[in-house]
């Protein structure tokens, strides 16, 4: 195991805790509870809590330029939101609500662009998600079709590869990527999870190693740029969702987690499940990145023609 130490338990009990970010610019973590249709931020070393509700299921968020506005992958689609005030600035819906397929996992790349799939909930066999992207002028594309539950949105330190999982497929792809236009390469089977652990959220560290998430795995694992095991951080709980770096020095590790499908009996034992984790680690993250609303908002602000 690596030499890493769990200093703290904030007890939020989430459902579905997802989508941990570090806010280097305010000093704090943020995170979504996607069934509570909740947004937390937790000032660190503070510790002050808020909880802001979202008008349906945020899925995932990254940060803007602009104060108290995120861009969100909410369950039917993007928008530009104020979570302060409670109010959607800009939309784009791409799913019917109560169409069994929501958003999921999401994240924005180093040249601005916000990229999030989505998965089906439905219990349908065939794979249903999509892996979209939302560019600052707020055109949209299609990046990857037949995809079961997507997640694991990250890139590498020089963005020449991008990581993507497909969780019950129990397998993270990386991809060639064209930093400069946004595009997928040839895609490669990057490393698989062992049966009945499923890879979830994930993010890169400033030496380019890849954490994961490992839903039902107990465990954050780290693999080297080849692939291959590079250690593991136990949790104490099964389904650890999501993992981010943080703090002053960025040496902190913030992990999210799960109540959702964990019956009475394990509850008993997992009663931290649903909690945020953090962790002291000899290692460093890499700064996150935001989403221009500059193009966006100037669209809504233009007058109608006469």
């Amino acid at each position: 195991m690596l030499e890493v130490q769990r200093i703290d338990a904030i007890e939020v009990g989430n459902t579905l805790g997802e989508g941990v970010l570090w806010n280097h610019k305010e000093q704090s973590v943020w995170w979504t509870d996607i069934h509570a249709c909740k947004l937390y931020r937790l000032t660190w070393p503070g510790r002050v809590l808020e909880v802001f509700d979202t008008p349906e299921r945020l899925c995932a968020f990254a940060f803007t330029e602009r104060d108290d506005c995120i861009v969100a992958a909410f369950e039917t689609g993007f928008a530009l939101f104020d979570y302060r005030r409670g109010r959607i600035l800009w939309r784009k819906t791409l799913l019917e609500k109560g169409c069994g397929v929501r958003f999921n996992d999401g994240k924005v790349d180093r040249q601005g662009r916000f990229w999030a799939g989505t998965m089906a909930e439905d219990g349908r066999e065939e794979p249903a998600g999509v892996l979209y992207c939302l560019e600052v002028n707020g055109v949209v594309s299609e990046q990857v079709k037949g995809v079961h539950i997507s997640n694991g949105c990250c890139w590498d330190v020089s963005s020449s590869h991008f990581y993507f999982a497909d969780s019950p497929r129990r397998s993270i792809y990386r991809y060639k990527f064209d930093a400069r236009r946004g595009d997928l390469g040839r895609r490669e089977l990057f490393a698989r999870t062992m049966f009945g652990i499923y890879p979830d959220g994930a993010t890169v560290d400033a030496e380019g190693y890849l954490w994961s998430a490992q839903w039902r795995g107990a465990r954050i694992q780290r693999y080297s740029p080849d692939g291959k095991l590079a250690g593991a951080v136990p949790v104490p709980v099964s389904q650890p969702t999501c993992v981010t770096f943080g703090g002053p020095n960025m040496d902190l590790m913030f992990v999210t987690s799960a109540r959702e499908s964990l019956n009475e009996w394990s509850l008993d034992r997992e009663w931290q499940a649903g909690n945020l984790f953090v962790f002291q680690t000899p290692f460093k993250g890499a700064m996150g990145f935001r989403f221009s609303t500059n193009q966006l908002l100037e669209k809504i602000a233009e007058p109608e023609p006469a």
